[in-house]
């Protein structure tokens, strides 16, 4: 009995597959897939790979890496800008008589 536990728990586990794949059709839902080759052909240029990247799996896309790169800039701004000024309301650093 232990034995067919653990044949069927390895199937299970290998048997299990992640989506990599996600395309919106037309009415507007979001779909996920394991190959690009089951993304529809109207939908696969647009689809999007979600799985991970690494060794033997696809890479970031050009416009996905220089999102990515913008994100990375946008970050560093934000925690440079959040060392450098005390974190105050910019209506409190506004005096009262200016604003009349």
């Amino acid at each position: 009995m232990g034995r067919v536990l653990i044949v069927v728990g390895l199937v299970l586990i290998a048997g299990r597959v992640e989506a990599q794949y996600r395309y919106t059709d037309d009415k507007g839902v979001s779909q996920t897939v394991q190959y690009k080759l089951n993304v529809p052909a109207p939908y696969r240029d647009a689809a999007v790979w979600i799985g991970p990247t690494g060794v033997g799996k696809p890479a970031l896309s050009q416009e996905q890496a220089e999102t990515r790169q913008r994100w990375d800039i946008y970050r560093r701004i934000g925690e440079s800008v959040s060392r450098r000024a005390p974190a105050v309301r910019r209506l409190d650093a506004v005096e009262p008589e200016k604003c009349r």
